[in-house]
């Protein structure tokens, strides 16, 4: 291995530890990503350009944005009234009320490609629900999470509908023409786990929550939890809160049709909000989660230098060379669910499918078996990431709603995680056969 190599490992190592053992060094896991972001900077694992690139990253633009539309949204009464309306519909009953917030989500999901944006729709009213059942947040965040990471767009609508021409266009790339994927292949191969998702969300994740958070929570917290008085707003203000907050929604879930960035879209949101004072610019910019920012751009930087090093693909050339001339598909399939699922709870996800694409496809195209079940697995690995603050930019966000720690994520994660591969490799593997 290089030395470039070595010294990605050890940064990586340091990350983890650092996030692990915060409590014990007297700081804050903010302060270990920007320890591990610097790191990166001036380590030359990445061109100075590229470091900059890492920070024009699209999703800083749209977290920082969309939290400040949610705070806009959360400044109005619409948050209190529709969880009360939810309270008084679920007869007070803080499970069933549970469940409708994650039916919700798993709709949303479909339309939004962006696990960030439906959190930071969904978390406030959940946040105010848990609020009128008296239940902490903590009890609830988690279990959204789930489905707003593990079932994003299953359906083929909006962006789920040209995943198959996306891996039909890599197997060409590759020369591997003898299979084809179709539109509904990647809806075959994940509805059943992303089913359990939602059902596990609803009766089983909450038990593995803790009652009480295990550090403070700075997002979502109610107006009377906070035991602050703040003035409501005019009634055109309040109107325009509505207003600008379900535009904002509508513009994400038709962006392609619209022809907009996500980015551009939570911008803009966030621009009306303060423009028509639903939000004055300190509400704003104490909005702003600089925090978590900090650890997206940890994880962002990292994942790229894994890759920018080699040490990603030396990763991938072992798996290849593990697999060796297996004839089971169940095998294949499980290699390429599970380590990717791994690699993506510390790399950006984007990252983990452009180097195991390559890998898979010539891996299946020398043992002569269909690549389109271990392509569907890969794509809902990488795409099921929740273990971790690093996994997906929803993860710290999250964490901040529910009041967890890096414990916490570990002790709630480990079943489903479990679960969700053994499900989605047997499915997957049986609808699409290798032989």
């Amino acid at each position: 291995m290089t030395t470039q190599i070595w010294i990605c490992l050890g940064i990586f190592l340091f990350m983890i530890l650092g996030y692990v053992f915060t409590d014990k060094l007297r700081t804050t896991s903010g302060v270990v990503a920007t320890c591990v972001f610097c790191l990166v900077a001036f380590s030359g694992l990445l061109a100075p350009k590229d470091v900059l690139a890492v920070m024009s990253n699209a999703n800083i633009p749209l977290i920082v944005c969309m939290f400040v539309v949610a705070a806009g949204f959360n400044r109005t009464q619409a948050v209190h009234k529709l969880s009360g309306l939810v309270y008084k519909v679920s007869g007070g009953n803080f499970k069933t009320a549970l469940c409708g917030y994650l039916v919700l989500t798993f709709v949303l999901t479909q339309f939004i490609p962006s696990p960030m944006a439906v959190f930071a729709i969904i978390a406030p009213m959940a946040a105010a629900m848990c609020d009128e059942s008296g239940v902490s947040p903590s009890k609830a965040m988690f279990p959204i999470a789930l489905v707003v990471v593990g079932t994003c767009v299953v359906t083929p609508i909006g962006s789920g509908a040209v995943t198959f021409a996306t891996q039909n266009g890599y197997l060409e790339s590759y020369g591997y023409t003898d299979y084809e994927m179709q539109l509904l292949d990647p809806f075959k191969g994940r509805i059943l786990a992303s089913l359990f998702i939602v059902a596990y969300a609803m009766f089983i994740a909450p038990k593995f929550c803790p009652d009480q958070p295990s550090v403070p929570i700075t997002m979502g917290a109610s107006k009377k939890s906070e035991g602050k008085q703040v003035p409501q707003l005019s009634p055109v203000r309040e109107f325009l809160g509505y207003f600008i907050f379900i535009a904002t929604t509508a513009a994400l879930i038709f962006q392609k049709q619209l022809g907009f960035a996500s980015w551009q879209i939570a911008l803009a949101g966030a621009t009306l909000t303060v423009a028509c004072g639903v939000l004055n610019p300190q509400e704003a910019v104490k909005a702003v989660p600089i925090r978590i920012v900090m650890l997206i751009l940890a994880a962002l930087s990292l994942g790229s230098a894994m890759v920018a090093c080699g040490l990603g693909d030396l990763i991938g050339g072992a798996i290849a060379n593990m697999l060796g001339d297996t004839k089971n598909g169940y095998v294949i399939g499980a290699v390429f669910f599970v380590i990717p699922f791994i690699l993506t709870q510390f790399m950006q996800n984007q990252s983990v499918s452009n180097i195991f694409i390559p890998v898979l496809i010539l891996t299946c195209k020398s043992l002569g078996c269909n690549p389109i079940g271990p392509l569907v697995l890969l794509q809902a690995a990488t795409l099921t990431a929740f273990m971790t603050p690093m996994a997906t930019p929803a993860i710290p966000v999250v964490m901040e709603y529910g009041g967890y720690n890096v414990k916490d994520l570990l002790k709630m994660g480990w079943l489903p995680s479990i679960l969700i591969a053994v499900i989605s490799v047997v499915s997957v593997m049986t609808i699409f056969p290798a032989y």
